[in-house]
């Protein structure tokens, strides 16, 4: 009899873990907008977490974030970490990188030229 008791404790517990896992957000969700206010056009965007020695792949791929132009970035499918660095380049030849980046306390970071960049 205690045999069957414990079972159903284990499975309203499971239940109830169950219900509230499927009804939260996700943790690990998050978009991040970058606003190029640098006035220039970046054509490489490097991100990587502050715990890594190298940079991830050109986010940007073959666009040329324009000055002025919003790019978002999902956090989701890269939750590796809460502090990122980034790196941008210039088609001048140019690029700042800025550090440390918690992206999950910051939602926008407009870019200034000079690394002067303002955190939302």
């Amino acid at each position: 009899m205690k045999m069957l008791n414990l079972q159903k404790l284990f499975l309203v517990f499971a239940l109830v873990l169950g219900l509230a896992v499927a009804g939260s957000p996700s943790a690990d969700a998050k978009d991040l907008s970058l606003v190029n206010k640098t006035g220039e056009d970046i054509i490489v965007l490097n991100c990587s977490p502050t715990i890594s020695d190298t940079w991830y792949n050109d986010v940007l791929g073959n666009s040329i974030w324009r000055n002025g132009e919003t790019i978002t970035l999902d956090f989701d499918r890269w939750a590796l970490s809460d502090t990122w660095d980034f790196k941008v380049h210039y088609g001048d030849g140019y690029s700042e990188d800025w550090y440390g980046v918690n992206v999950r306390t910051v939602n926008t970071i407009i870019l200034h030229r000079n690394g002067v960049n303002e955190y939302l």
